[in-house]
């Protein structure tokens, strides 16, 4: 019996064994991709198959039919030889057989690339197209995880296993059902384990950051989250839901059912929470937490206070108030915006000080965080899961859990100091910035640091600082390192509770237990409902975004990075917008002290083939006039004419100018009359007329221009093409 192997060529023979037709199939298309050849097939049943190649004058034929059980499928007939030249793009190679080839490397790994896809196609000897790659690596995802519409009708077997496996967890899923004859549509599911609610209330402070993503399947939805802090103030997350869209209903709905899992919490600590003030958060945890504090993230503030405020200067003072741990620093900041704009401190003025400043933060919670950038890291680290099908999202954030858990309770065990080590690097740089400050005893638990120009008591055994840093963030500052270096202390002794090993351990001593494949799950009869449609298609126009939008003060994207992030207005001249979003005034561009050189810089068209000979200086022939006249513009505008020829210059030379090519002349026809020629230059017309009698001088009665020049021309009275006299009066204006 033959057995097919990638590493080997596929070789037929006389007489060779398949299992069955579907077989011969597949291992006949195999070997025609990897031969290259177009293959015609004359007999295609289950009874018998009859393939020729079907370039012109190739004598390879096959024929198999099965033996005298009806199922085994031999071939009975074989002509081995090619003379056809190879084709690696073979019609046989279709985006179905692709799956079926990339189905054993995608399920080890998801997320290959298509330039991933394309190299272990190449294995086969194919050359796909994008379209082919595109196609080819959906279908072996659906094969693999399946399709999006399907999952939602697995969500209720999940839930089960999921209370059968991990007691004592919350999984609450919501349909869409305004009747019971038409099937449930899928609503919205808030899923959350038992090892998180004790990691949360055993081992973390009570500060929860709450955020939600847009998923990128094609029935939409919203990722919502709810994440803490640990020990190591790495991320913890506690709770996560899907719903079809982020307001405050949905928000509410989720702080429903937080409260119901984690409550009633204890109201020794208050509870803070921290969000982006965006779609209806705060309003919905107020009506639930009505105790809770809020805290607003300031990277959000910052984007909005700069849309309207834009310049570094005022970006810096803002973050320099969000920041300090005393009320001095935040005055300072807030006086240095008053100062450049107080449009913009009435701005800030207006938000609440106990949400976004750092030095009216609670001293029991022991947290300084000003913004909500740890939700952020989550929402990045279950990014690959946001374009998954619904039950490999959920499945998938449950596995991202369990495997975070006990790879961290496993660094936990290996700790040997007293303090996580994110705190213990952080006592590092502040015992080396520490240094630059100097220390005047007081008492024993009481010193005065000088730090510059400013000096700062400080109380060991209270654990306070006038900076307000040591009893906010719960870590000694500069100022207590440096007596706790004097004293030959260390400092992790000074240390809150919250930063230790134990409580690290404590925060991931539960575990969430594992769900068997879905191919394993058993039988569930009366389980109901037994069919969950998805929620209705919103497509909107146009290609899906799948990146995030960047905030104005973002910087591009490390993979698509932009060419120029510096705008210039047209209108107004200023950087940092165009002039399409222009609000200023336009800027009035005048050229009245502008030369008759600068002019002409400027002047748009086509220059002449030569140059006119005439002694002025910087003169040009242009070749805008109609027929066959060139006309000589001159630079010396700025010369001052002559008194008794009104502002005008006579200047009498002789022109030699050949026109051969005056029946390439671009514009109007030539006027029939051949002593008049017009002139058109920036909006105005110029009519020069031409005289026989070459000492008759005409000059300009343009009202524009600021200096004219007048030129006479000397010449025989036979006028023709080659050779021009003309007297003429040309305006230093165009």
């Amino acid at each position: 019996m033959w057995i097919y192997n990638l590493k080997d060529d596929i070789e037929f023979e006389k007489g060779q064994l398949f299992t069955n037709v579907d077989a011969f199939r597949a291992v006949l298309k195999d070997y025609v991709i990897q031969k290259g050849f177009p293959l015609l097939r004359l007999k295609n049943e289950r009874s018998r198959v009859t393939a020729i190649c079907n370039a012109e004058g190739c004598q390879w034929r096959i024929h198999a039919s099965p033996v005298a059980d009806n199922i085994t499928f031999q071939i009975k007939s074989y002509q081995s030889q090619h003379t056809c030249v190879m084709d690696k793009h073979c019609a046989e190679a279709t985006s179905d057989w692709m799956a079926k080839k990339l189905v054993g490397v995608m399920r080890d790994h998801p997320n290959m690339t298509s330039k991933g896809v394309e190299a272990e196609l190449r294995k086969y000897g194919v050359k796909p197209s994008k379209m082919q790659i595109f196609r080819a690596k959906n279908k072996a995802l659906n094969e693999i995880e399946g399709t999006h519409a399907e999952s939602y009708s697995k969500l209720p077997s999940y839930a089960e296993l999921l209370r059968n496996n991990n007691p004592n967890r919350i999984c609450k899923i919501h349909y869409d059902r305004p009747n019971l004859l038409i099937e449930p549509k899928f609503l919205r599911i808030f899923i959350s384990f038992r090892a998180q609610k004790l990691g949360f209330l055993e081992g973390c402070r009570p500060f929860v950051g709450f955020d939600g993503c847009f998923l990128k399947g094609p029935f939409g939805g919203v990722l919502l989250t709810a994440v803490a802090l640990d020990a190591n103030n790495s991320i913890f997350p506690i709770a996560f839901a899907v719903t079809e869209c982020e307001n405050k209903d949905t928000w509410r709905w989720f702080f429903y059912y937080f409260q119901e899992f984690f409550g009633p919490l204890d109201n020794n600590i208050p509870l803070t929470f921290m969000s982006d003030r965006q779609k209806g958060l705060n309003l919905a945890y107020e009506e639930i937490f009505p105790d809770a504090t809020g805290r607003h993230c300031c990277r959000h503030i910052c984007s909005n206070f700069k849309s309207q405020f834009p310049g570094i200067l005022l970006g810096s003072f803002f973050w320099k108030a969000a920041k300090s741990y005393d009320v001095v620093g935040y005055n300072e900041a807030m006086a240095s915006i008053k100062d450049i704009n107080i449009a913009a401190w009435r701005y800030l003025d207006k938000i609440p000080r106990s949400s976004w400043c750092r030095h009216v933060f609670s001293s029991e919670l022991k947290c300084d965080h000003v913004t909500n950038n740890f939700t952020e890291s989550f929402n990045n680290w279950v990014g690959d899961l946001r374009g998954k099908p619904i039950l490999t999202l959920v499945d998938g954030l449950r596995r991202k859990f369990m495997k975070k858990l006990h790879k961290r309770y496993q660094k936990g065990c290996t700790l040997t100091a007293n303090i996580t080590p994110k705190i213990a690097e952080k006592l590092t740089q502040i015992s080396q910035a520490s240094r630059k400050c100097e220390i005047h005893m007081a008492s024993e638990d009481t010193f005065e640091i000088g730090d510059g120009d400013r000096s700062y008591v400080v109380n060991l055994s209270k654990r306070i600082c006038d900076c307000g840093a040591f009893q906010i963030s719960g870590i000694p500052c500069k100022h207590a390192a440096l007596g706790i270096i004097y004293r030959r202390e260390k400092l992790e002794h000074y240390c809150e509770a919250w930063f230790t090993r134990d409580m690290y351990l404590k925060a991931y001593s539960e575990m969430i237990h594992p769900i068997p494949d879905v191919k394993r799950w058993p039988v569930m009869p009366d389980l109901l409902p037994k069919t969950v449609l998805p929620p209705p298609l919103r497509r909107a126009p146009g290609r899906p975004r799948v990146n995030r939008r960047r905030e104005a003060d973002e910087g591009a994207s490390s993979s698509q990075p932009k060419r120029s992030s510096t705008l210039k207005c047209g209108n107004c001249g200023a950087f940092g917008h165009n002039k399409r979003t222009c609000k200023g005034q336009p800027v009035h561009r005048t050229t009245a002290n502008k030369t008759t050189a600068e002019l002409m810089t400027n002047r748009r068209g086509r220059p002449g083939r030569g140059m006119a000979s005439t002694g002025l200086s910087g003169a040009v022939l242009w070749d805008y006039a109609e027929g066959a006249v060139p006309i000589v513009h001159s630079s010396q505008g700025s010369n001052h004419s002559p008194t008794g020829h009104n502002g005008g210059v006579n200047v009498q030379n002789n022109c030699q100018t050949t026109a051969a090519g005056s029946n390439r002349k671009r514009g109007r026809p030539a006027s029939n009359n051949p002593s008049t020629s017009t002139v058109r230059g920036a909006g105005r017309t110029k009519s020069t007329r031409m005289y026989s009698n070459p000492q008759v001088l005409v000059h300009s009665t343009s009202d524009i221009a600021e200096n004219a020049t007048s030129v006479s021309m000397n010449a025989p009275p036979n006028m023709n093409s080659n050779s021009i006299s003309s007297t003429s009066t040309f305006s230093n204006w165009f």
